[in-house]
This record gives structure tokens, sequence and C-alpha cells, in this order.
């Protein structure tokens, strides 16, 4: 492997484990003989990347980095990458896109982006649904604890339709899916007719949550077309929370590595 890739892996572990790291760590954690990971460390040092702390001997983000992340945070900031991620996304499967937030038990609409598709029901910004009832809900309500989605959402779900989770044990259900998976689905559960794929990114600075995908007319949904898009909708999320520091995709990142 070469020392650039190593290097990107060192500062990957920095951001996955959100610590100082150790030469064990790095032995440890990406598989390096001793030597490589102490001479990669020691060459990161030497060039400002990395930084080593006098007294433990740890290492931690040195000055050209913070300078060049202070740099992407002050030029750009989580909504705006959503929102171009959200315009990839468009482009590349011709349907019609939106970004949500959720507002107390519903999701609201903030952005759309119309599609070169079929799908000619749309749903505009300030449309607002309950979170449960669509993939832009439940991808938000799946960055919550179970705890907080039950005092959010409470017992009754009997706004849904179709697809549409009846119980709250349903609910809990779904987004422990969601949470292994990285994205939701629906089908017609709530605008009839059309399905959604959705994924979300939480912006660390504001602990604002974006959710994020493609609507789609439900009878065009088959087994290879859900499993495509929704690997498409879940790296897009994926790149966007692991360049904000979205310790969600931090975490799915590393275990999707491990498999």
């Amino acid at each position: 492997m070469s020392t650039l890739a190593n290097a990107m892996d060192v500062l990957k572990l920095i951001a996955r484990l959100r610590r100082d790291i150790t030469v064990t760590d790095v032995v440890t954690e990406l598989g390096l003989p001793k030597s490589s990971a102490s001479r990669t460390l020691s060459m990161m040092a030497g060039y400002g990347f990395l930084d080593r702390d006098a007294a433990t001997r740890a290492y931690r983000p040195g000055g050209v980095i913070m300078e060049a992340s202070y740099h992407f945070r002050a030029s750009r900031n989580t909504a705006s990458l959503v929102e171009e991620a959200l315009d990839a996304l468009v482009r590349e499967t011709g349907y019609t896109g939106y970004i949500n937030v959720l507002d107390g038990a519903d999701t609201l609409v903030i952005q759309m982006r119309t599609g070169a598709g079929a799908l000619q029901i749309y749903t505009p910004p300030g449309s607002r649904a309950p979170a449960y009832s669509s993939a832009m809900g439940r991808a938000l309500l799946a960055r919550l604890d179970d705890d907080e989605v039950g005092a959010l959402i409470g017992t009754k779900l009997d706004q849904g339709r179709g697809h549409a989770p009846k119980t709250r044990k349903d609910l809990l259900a779904r987004l422990a899916v969601i949470r292994d998976t990285g994205w939701a689905l629906s089908r017609g559960e709530y605008v009839t007719n059309v399905a959604g794929i959705s994924s979300a990114v939480l912006d660390p600075a504001t602990r604002q949550t974006y959710a994020f995908g493609i609507a789609l007319p439900a009878e065009q949904l088959s087994e290879a077309l859900v499993e495509r898009f929704g690997a498409t909708v879940r790296d897009a999320a994926s790149s966007v929370g692991k360049r904000v520091g979205d310790p969600y995709w931090l975490g799915f990142g590393a275990t999707a590595a491990l498999t």
C-alpha cells in the first residue's frame, strides 16, 4: 500500500475514533506492520499533517489539516453539501428530489428539485406529513433513539396508508432496519402511488438533521430498482456525512469496511 493511501487511512482513523491515536492504534485498526505504522505517522508529522503530544506521544491532526479544515468549514456548510448531493441524485436518476427536516412529529419539505422523469405529482416546499408515514420522515426518526421517537410520535399512527407502520412496535422495527442499512423506503404511504427512497445527514455544528432522497412512481418499483437506488442515496448521504463529521456515517463507513 502506498504512503499516500496509508496517510489517508490514518486521517480516517482519527475521524472515526475521534481522539488522538498511537502507533498501536494504527497497527491494530489498520493492520499495518509496526514499522510501517511508525514510519507513516512520523512522515505525516514531519510534513505538518499530524502533531505529536510531547507527554502522551499520541498523534492528532496537525496545522496543515486544521487550516484546510477551517477553510472548508468557512466556505461550505452541511446544508449546501446536501443540496449539491440532491442535485446530483436528480441528475443521475431523473426523479424528483427533496430535502426535509423534522418539525415536531412532522416532516417538512424545505427544498425540491424537479427531475426529468415521468412523476407528475410533487410536494412543494412547505408541505408537511406525519414523520412515521414516509421515507423522509423515517430516515429522520432513525437518527433519534427509540425513547426519543416514542416521546415525539406517541402511540397513535393512524394517518398513514398502505405499507405505513400501524403500531409503535412496527415503526421502531423499521427504524432499526434503516439504522443498519443507511436508507429508508416508502411505498405510497402518505401520497398515493408515490414511493420514496431517502437517507439523512446530521450537521454536528448545529445538530440539525437533513433527510434527502428521490420520489418515484410506486408502480415502477422492483427489488432491483429499490436496491440500486437505496445504495445510491445511501452513498450520497455517506459522502456528505463523512465530510462534515456526522458520527453515524463515520461509524457506518468503518463497519462497512470490515464486512
